[in-house]
């Protein structure tokens, strides 16, 4: 018997021995691969990435990026600007340059800080007379509203005809 179980302990081995091992590598084991029969593969180091020529700029929302292409319209906004706030961090989370230039209108035109129309705007999706009305008791949310954003309009349409030109 001990001739057969001796049989049996080597095939086993032998067997185990000649299959590739593999096993989950998460629970600490490692992956053997197969053998190759040409050797392994050399390793030859990536190229380095030619350096970059130009400086690099952050994106922008869409928002400020259409502003910024209209050197008139970005001008006027930047003046609208809370201090020390650049136009992409300020326009960030608006739905179009419109809505935008229009709580910059009203934060100039009512001293409302812009970050609290802003954050009404965006964060709560108040439109600009409801924001108005919550941070200005003393306002008429809806026509304060209405006059801003003939404001933005203006402004819009200002840039955009002399960008036509």
């Amino acid at each position: 018997m001990s001739f057969k179980l001796t049989i049996l302990i080597a095939s086993a081995v032998t067997s185990l021995a000649a299959a590739p091992v593999s096993a989950d590598p998460q629970r600490g084991h490692a992956v053997v691969p197969p053998p190759h029969a040409a050797g392994p593969k050399s390793i030859t180091p990536a190229p380095a990435a030619p350096p970059k020529t130009s400086p690099t700029t952050s994106a922008m929302n869409p928002v400020a990026a259409k502003i910024s292409t209209m050197p008139q319209l970005n001008a006027k906004i930047s003046a609208l600007l809370p201090p020390h706030m650049t136009l992409d961090a300020a326009s960030a989370g608006f739905r179009n340059q419109g809505q935008f230039i229009a709580a910059l209108h009203v934060s100039h035109n009512l001293g409302i800080p812009f970050a609290d129309l802003k954050s009404d705007m965006t964060t709560k999706h108040l439109s600009l007379g409801q924001s108005i009305q919550a941070l200005s008791k003393t306002a008429d949310g809806p026509r304060e509203a209405k006059r801003a954003e003939a404001q933005a309009t203006s402004d819009l349409k200002t840039a955009k005809n002399r960008s036509d030109r």
